[in-house]
């Protein structure tokens, strides 16, 4: 096992040798030498330290802040980024991919929080820590009981390193890797996702008479595809969009809420795949302050497609007006 020595410093060391080979008289039955001073010591691998450590960890979590309506506004108060300050370097590594992954392909990687054990937080959540074991040099495991509404029953895997224990699993199967597991998938899928949006990058362009005349396109960043041109006919245009790609289907989002009016001001969204002609088809919905008349319909976009109006006054469309 690997063994922290906290030694006492050393000025009082030698004060305390000075004083006892002065009490003594100089009999070296009697004196204190450095060697006789016991040392503190700190055994990080054993079970009381450990149970220490998880109370470190989780005091604060299932904390509840509140506003001045009672409402609750946060169960994080402290402030403190858990996963980065006590989850081991490689777990927060495949969290932090795999969630910037999710955040190309609109997936959502987890929809609960593990370490309240629930989507909410209870006002009497509580933890024990119910065993420790399998302790290695690098590894261990704890059992924990959490209430949160009701009573739950979970397991936590702890890795040693930079000189402590981090968490580096919640939930582990019997292989101690459970949620390692899932952020590998998540990975896998989102850079599968990426390679299939490269084939998205360029222009798309309206097909068809009876919906909007939009111009769309599309760029491949260092984060995904990103929207680099949307507008209406080039009358009007949408400059704040956002965009998701999850390997099936492309979402192109804006809104924009007026809070005085208690309404939404400017809405534009497609949910658009893929189809058999290579063309990109679904649902279109458009709100704009300059347009006479909002859309909610279908659409088709044709890459490198640019087909536009003739006599642009004379046949705009009511909702591009």
């Amino acid at each position: 096992m690997k063994k922290v020595l906290i030694f006492l410093l050393a000025s009082m060391a030698l004060n305390l040798v000075a004083c006892g080979n002065k009490m003594s008289g100089g009999s070296g039955r009697d004196s204190v030498t450095i060697d006789s001073m016991a040392d503190t010591v700190i055994d990080k691998h054993s079970e009381t330290y450990i149970r220490q450590r998880i109370d470190t960890i989780y005091k604060t979590v299932g904390q509840i802040a509140y506003d001045e309506d009672g409402l609750m506004t946060d169960y994080n108060p402290s402030g403190i980024d858990r996963e980065k300050t006590y989850c081991s370097e490689r777990y927060y590594a495949l969290m932090q991919e795999a969630s910037e992954l999710c955040e190309e392909t609109g997936d959502i990687l987890y929809d609960y929080d593990y370490w309240v054990c629930g989507q909410d937080v209870s006002d009497d959540w509580s933890y024990k820590v119910a065993k420790v074991y399998h302790i290695t040099d690098s590894t261990a495991l704890v059992d924990l009981n959490i209430h949160n509404f009701s009573e739950h029953e979970t397991t936590i895997a702890l890795r040693f390193e930079r000189g402590d224990w981090f968490i580096d699993d919640f939930s582990p199967s019997a292989d101690g890797e459970d949620d390692k597991k899932y952020l590998r998938q998540m990975i896998k899928q989102g850079l599968e996702a990426r390679e299939k949006a490269k084939a998205l990058v360029g222009y798309w362009g309206w097909v068809g008479d009876d919906c909007p005349e939009l111009l769309l396109r599309l760029e491949m960043s260092d984060h995904g595809l990103k929207v680099t041109e949307c507008n209406i006919y080039r009358l009007y245009g949408f400059d704040n969009t956002t965009v998701t790609f999850n390997g099936e289907h492309l979402d192109v989002t804006e809104q924009a809420y007026d809070s005085e009016k208690m309404e939404m001001v400017r809405d534009f969204n497609l949910f658009l795949h893929l189809d058999g002609h290579g063309d990109l088809t679904g649902s279109c919905r458009i709100k704009h302050p300059q347009a006479s008349k909002d859309y909610d319909g279908t659409i088709t976009l044709r890459k490198g497609y640019f087909k536009y109006r003739d006599g642009v006054k004379r046949t705009l469309s009511d909702y591009a007006e």
